[in-house]
């Protein structure tokens, strides 16, 4: 497997993991963030097959949120094919590092009540505190989640 950033130009591969409302519309919005340098989009390959992403976003409107020491994680996906084989720990493993690498201390995470699997990873890595409930909508499409927060580098 490898993991690696993606280009603004490959954004098309990520709907093969999620099926955007709107794919035209993500592709131009997420290419803005990731050419300001406000969001990156990890993702996981297995020979050029996408098999797993994981968004972190650099900017926060949460106050408390210090530029440069706080990312927010979202958009973690494995697909379905490959679940059940430790690569979604492999994949948060890889970007926890590589933001700890770039003085990042603190990370949240937003996962959904009834999401079992990825709650049970994130508490596995240490994102225990819940520190918010929210509500976001994006292409028409409402998510309530709990924001969790992981402080430290340690893995």
């Amino acid at each position: 497997m490898e993991i690696r950033r993606l280009e603004a130009g490959e954004l098309g591969l990520l709907t093969e993991l999620f099926d955007y409302n709107n794919p035209a519309e993500m592709i131009a919005q997420v290419s803005k963030e990731i050419t300001a340098g406000d969001v990156d989009i990890f993702a996981m390959f297995d020979d050029n097959r996408l098999v797993g992403e994981l968004h972190a976003a650099y900017r926060s409107e949460d106050e408390r949120a210090v530029f440069g020491r706080r990312a927010y994680l979202f958009a973690f996906r494995i697909h379905n094919e490959y679940q059940g084989r430790g690569l979604g720990n492999e994949l948060l493993r890889y970007v926890l590092r590589d933001l700890a690498g770039r003085g990042y201390r603190e990370f949240t995470v937003g996962v959904e009540d009834d999401n079992k699997r990825a709650k049970h990873i994130y508490e596995s890595f240490g994102f225990t505190e819940l520190i918010a409930r929210k509500y976001e909508e994006y292409q028409g499409d409402g998510y309530e989640f709990g924001l969790y927060l992981k402080t430290g580098a340690d893995l």
